[in-house]
């Protein structure tokens, strides 16, 4: 059976295309990110399961439940029903978001620091990354006490480790 994101990719690619053309990247984006986060509720789950509901029916309330409020978004997701690809639906909202970072030159940076971090901490990072790679920067935070100390901090396949853990894990390799 293929990777859920080689089957999520084309309808990806067709909700972005539908996204552009209405000027509503945003408002896909946060339907596809809605029909995500509802696929992950257990009582959702068995809405699914239930045999005796239509697609058509199924499509209206996930329409409703996401707040799809154009004729293409409702479009859209009863074909995801119809084609039985709810299961992809994740992987197609990772696949648009890159879609639309691509194509607003958006980098979308996920930092893991060993303390929280405020509000101008963050800006402050997305003002050194903005500068360093002339892109917008989305940026995710996480916490992660592990690392004693600093940052970790991944741009796609890049990784920049300047946590103590990591300073330490290099110090011990270079002693061996």
């Amino acid at each position: 059976m293929a990777e859920p994101s080689t089957i999520a990719r084309p309808y990806a690619e067709a909700a972005f295309q539908q996204a552009k053309q209405s000027s509503d990247l945003a408002g896909w984006s946060r339907l596809i990110a809605r029909l995500a986060a509802g696929l992950q509720d257990p009582d959702t789950n068995r809405l699914l399961a239930n045999p005796a509901l239509a697609s058509d029916k199924l499509s209206q309330a996930l329409a409703e439940v996401c707040g799809a409020y154009s004729t293409e978004q409702k479009n859209f997701i009863q074909l995801l029903v119809v084609n039985e690809r709810l299961s992809v639906v994740a992987a197609l909202a990772e696949a648009f978001e890159t879609l639309r970072n691509s194509y607003e030159q958006v980098l979308d940076a996920h930092v893991v620091s060993a303390f929280p971090m405020d509000a101008l901490q963050q800006q402050s990072m997305v003002d050194a990354l903005k500068s360093k790679y002339g892109r917008n920067v989305k940026l995710s935070v996480a916490l992660d006490e592990s690392l004693i100390g600093g940052v970790v901090i991944r741009i796609g396949d890049e990784v920049i480790d300047a946590s103590i853990l990591g300073k330490v894990s290099q110090l011990a390799d270079a002693l061996r």
